[in-house]
């Protein structure tokens, strides 16, 4: 129950979140809700229950000296999250989810424009047009959406250094840690439904390509542009769904964001900017020295395989550490 929580939340404030004590924190709030719930069958009123429960408990204190349990120092303690700041940042993340989301869907709309045109260039569609206008028309389309999409994705990190406090270890008060995590669990629902739409809209999107490949080659262009156009709606959805997901779990340090995996990205973090440096490197090197550009693309994925794998291989070697 939220209210007997968010009572636990503030009388725990004042000790180490040590496992032993999230063990012990846990151990009362189900102590203390089986003792509401047998209130409430005893006919008491809600609020009847919740102070009877609160003033049976009482101080832990007594409780963490047998344990042999100190309070935390003032000077240990981490500094407190404004609640005008959780409430900017809450703006700033639906805001940023929304521009990078039309971002994207901008890039691939531009690719499925682009598709589109020359393949009506190719079967002669565009009237007095020549091969070759035909084709930079298509390029003029691609440059007109991707353009604006830039600058939607540095308009959504516009604002982000005031908030980054977010990024080190910090402390939500009880109130505002319990106001997050309603918020939140309104908010799941809703990102449910698009993970689902956009997964829908994902494995269909091929099935376009396939009709325009049996109606015949010159088809395939079209099935390609309407397949881009819906893997734009879908990369909308997950990037501002998710987006704010990902906000909701920042501000609650759960998920990738606890204290724990803060470290961990802030390493990785460093990492990825040497191993994308050098694939950068490798790629136009190998362009215009070599004039390989036929196959010097898969630096990239190969690239991505390679993080992906050192990524995984230093979370591993943190866990262990952490079990030791």
């Amino acid at each position: 129950m939220d209210v007997l929580k968010t009572y636990l939340d503030s009388l725990f404030a004042a000790w180490p979140r040590t496992a032993q004590v999230d063990d012990l924190k846990r151990e009362m709030l189900g102590t203390m809700e089986e003792k509401y719930e047998e209130l409430k069958r005893e006919g008491r009123s809600e609020h009847e229950s919740i102070g009877i429960v609160i003033s049976e408990f009482g101080s832990i204190d007594e409780l963490m000296e047998e344990l042999g349990i100190e309070p935390i120092g003032e000077e240990e303690r981490l500094p407190a999250l404004p609640e005008n700041v959780a409430a900017g940042y809450e703006g700033f993340v639906r805001r940023s989810a929304l521009l990078q989301g039309l971002g994207w869907m901008l890039v691939l709309l531009g690719l499925a424009a682009m598709m589109l045109i020359a393949g009506l260039n190719e079967q002669g569609a565009l009237g007095s047009l020549s091969a070759d206008s035909g084709y930079l028309l298509a390029a003029v389309a691609l440059f007109l959406l991707v353009v604006p999409a830039v600058g939607l994705f540095i308009g959504s990190a516009s604002g982000r250094e005031a908030y980054r406090m977010l990024d080190e270890e910090f402390e939500l008060s009880p109130g505002l840690k319990a106001d997050l995590e309603r918020k939140w669990a309104a908010f799941r629902p809703a990102r449910s439904r698009s993970v689902i739409v956009a997964a829908c809209l994902g494995v269909l999107s091929p099935v376009a390509v396939l009709i325009g490949a049996l109606r015949g080659e010159g088809e395939i262009p079209y099935g390609a542009a309407i397949m881009l156009a819906l893997l734009g709606l879908v990369a909308f959805l997950f990037a501002y769904y998710g987006g704010i997901h990902q906000g909701y779990q920042k501000l609650l340090q759960t998920g990738e964001f606890t204290p724990e995996k803060k470290a961990e990205n802030r390493a990785l973090q460093g990492i990825s900017a040497i191993v994308w440096s050098i694939a950068l490197v490798v790629y136009f090197i190998s362009g215009f020295v070599y004039q390989r550009w036929d196959v010097n693309w898969a630096v990239f994925p190969v690239t991505a395989v390679l993080f992906g794998a050192i990524g995984g291989m230093y979370t591993m070697q943190c866990k262990s550490k952490g079990k030791a």
